[in-house]
């Protein structure tokens, strides 16, 4: 047996003790991780008797609003039950519940709900729920606007032709469908309330998406208060008939994973953690010269734009062009200012012909390769112009509105046999131009408030914004000339999350980003992998992790194999942090694990 001596028994005491305080000190001084919530699997289906008994007595029937739930649920999820009013009064443990145009609703309905939402669990609810008491008197909307912050401003009456719904891409919601993505949902007897929140998924536009005040159209609102997950969207079942590309299946399917919890992660559209993109272009035809005036205004804000080119004109100021292409793109507008679509594959082809003759004897024939870009004259073209377009090197063309139901570029269907390295990317210009301003006759004041609204909304929905001018309406005194200088100084303010280039350079980020192979939806064990297809060379992909509880962030990024570039992370909002892949990514396969 080995013995200590006195003194050497106290300061062996006297340092355990020093170990024990500074253990307990630095646990006590240690950050306290939250533990993650549980996900939510179980769905609850509300049938509401009093709804039921309303409708029947006011000659329709309840019947296909709980029907087109119940489809949902039995195709979408694992464990869904239907719930009476004495299931709900009983009390359901937390998971999911859905409140389908539940009208009528008790006092005690009412308690129940508010309680299950208190105990952590999830709320779906769509259009008057709650609207009416339970002797069919109508109480308003206090109900929704206290469990969700919100104030439901109005309807979305016939005559405003409002009824297309605009999904927010690379939202916490609305990550499965793209920025801007157009659902039409009809003109129905239950008509569709307007909501102003402070956390939207979507918005109500007409078909051109005319800006209207932000504070009038929300039509999808979310909230997290205490744990409880809540969403509500301003439209009936009944507009699900009208959705004929079946888009709102996907939105539910991301609202869905939203109320359970489930990190989600999805490719983001824009690289190097942009959340839109801007493309400023002129069609440069008559007037030629006023381009000039446009491309300085770019230059002091260091911002390169593109010069659609009416090549007929173009060849009268040389000089002119030559001064654009030192520091922006140059492209296509065609030789004369007419229209392609419709018209014979032979005169196409021959006035094409002329346009890239025209194009070579004015900028050389060494740098027209660089010429890759169109925009069609009225924004006439059609299937045989893209094929004619490809033939003599363009690459991308800037469309008209009705070309995309989305606010994203994508790729011209007009030859199926060709991939993504050689299609034609097709850009749809969804923002107004200085034709429909001047159409409107606005005047200045007004019509500066709506470019800037105009701005606002594609910049929310992460969508490809498209400002198109006219050189012959550039002058001193044209309105462009007025409203775009203010708008350059918006995009400046905006320098860190809007990526402003040239149509070359948003058509070859298109490319690179369509050779990732990922599919979007939900962590496995906090892990995910993605593919990079020939050739490779990516640089700047983003990815968009969804957070399992407000402000529980990811914390850290591990790469699951070794030589793996490991992205930035960066916390976007409460709801979304981002991985940006700055480094190129090669050919090949990319796992990585996610710690909240």
């Amino acid at each position: 047996m080995q013995f200590f001596s006195y003194q050497a028994v106290c300061l062996l005491r006297r340092s355990k003790a020093m170990l024990l305080l500074a253990l307990l000190f630095l646990t006590a001084a240690a950050p306290v991780r939250a533990a993650l919530p549980e996900v939510l699997d179980q769905f609850y289906l509300y049938e509401s008797p009093l709804t039921k008994a309303f409708f029947a007595a006011n000659g329709a029937t309840y019947d296909p609003m709980k029907d087109r739930w119940k489809s949902y649920l039995r195709q979408s999820t694992t464990s869904f039950k239907e719930v009476t009013r004495a299931n709900l009064l009983a009390g359901l443990k937390p998971g999911v519940l859905v409140l389908g145009s539940a009208v009528l609703l008790d006092e005690q309905e009412r308690d129940a709900v508010n309680q299950f939402a208190a105990a952590g669990g999830s709320l779906l609810m769509t259009w008057g729920t709650g609207a009416r008491d339970a002797k069919g008197k109508w109480v308003g909307y206090a109900f929704l606007e206290k469990l969700l912050d919100m104030k439901v401003v109005g309807k979305v009456e016939f005559e405003s032709n409002e009824r297309f719904l605009n999904t927010f891409g690379d939202g916490p919601l609305s990550w499965a469908l793209p920025a801007g993505e157009r659902v039409f949902l009809g003109e129905i007897a239950e008509t569709p309330l307007r909501v102003d929140s402070t956390h939207l998924a979507a918005r109500y536009f007409d078909w051109q998406r005319a800006p209207k005040p932000k504070n009038t159209n929300g039509a999808v609102a979310f909230l997290e208060k205490n744990g409880s997950r809540r969403v509500y969207m301003g439209f009936s079942e009944a507009s699900w008939d009208y959705d004929e590309r079946l888009r709102l299946p996907k939105l539910l399917d991301g609202v869905m994973a939203w109320l359970q919890h489930r990190p989600i992660v999805s490719k983001a559209a824009w690289p190097n953690g942009d959340l839109s993109a801007q493309l400023l272009e002129m069609d440069t035809e008559a007037k030629y010269p006023y381009a000039l005036n446009f491309a300085a205004e770019l230059d002091q804000a260091k911002i390169k734009g593109t010069f659609y080119s009416l090549t007929s004109i173009a060849k009268d100021h040389r000089d002119v062009v030559k001064k654009l292409a030192e520091k922006h793109e140059i492209a296509y507008h065609a030789e004369v200012h007419y229209g392609f679509k419709g018209k014979p594959v032979d005169i196409q082809k021959e006035r094409i012909d002329t346009m890239v003759s025209d194009m070579t004897s004015i900028v050389g024939s060494r740098f027209l390769a660089s010429v890759t870009g169109f925009r069609a004259p009225t924004e006439s073209w059609d299937a045989t112009t893209e094929k004619l377009l490809r033939q003599v090197g363009v690459s991308h063309h800037v469309a008209d509105p009705a070309s995309s139901e989305t606010r994203l570029p994508f790729f011209s269907a007009s030859e199926p046999e060709l991939g993504s390295e050689k299609a034609i990317v097709v850009m749809p210009r969804t923002q107004m131009d200085d034709l429909n301003y001047l159409g409107l006759k606005l005047e200045l004041d007004k019509a500066s408030e709506l470019i800037m609204l105009d701005f606002d909304f594609l910049h929310e929905a992460g969508a490809l914004g498209v400002l198109s001018v006219h050189s012959q309406n550039y002058g001193p005194d044209g309105l462009m000339a007025k409203l775009t200088p203010p708008y350059i100084k918006r995009l400046q303010q905006h320098r860190l999350d809007v990526w402003t280039v040239s149509g070359q350079e948003i058509a070859a980020w298109w490319r690179e980003r369509e050779r990732v192979a990922f599919q979007p939806g939900p962590l496995n064990n906090n892990q995910f992998t993605f593919a990079v297809k020939a050739p490779g060379q990516v640089s700047g992909l983003t990815l968009v992790v969804t957070h399992p509880a407000k402000d529980m962030v990811v914390k850290r990024v591990l790469a699951t194999s070794a030589n793996t570039p490991v992205p930035e992370l960066v916390h976007l909002d409460a709801w979304r942090s981002i991985l940006i892949y700055r480094n190129e990514l090669k050919v090949g396969s990319y796992s990585f694990a996610l710690e909240f």
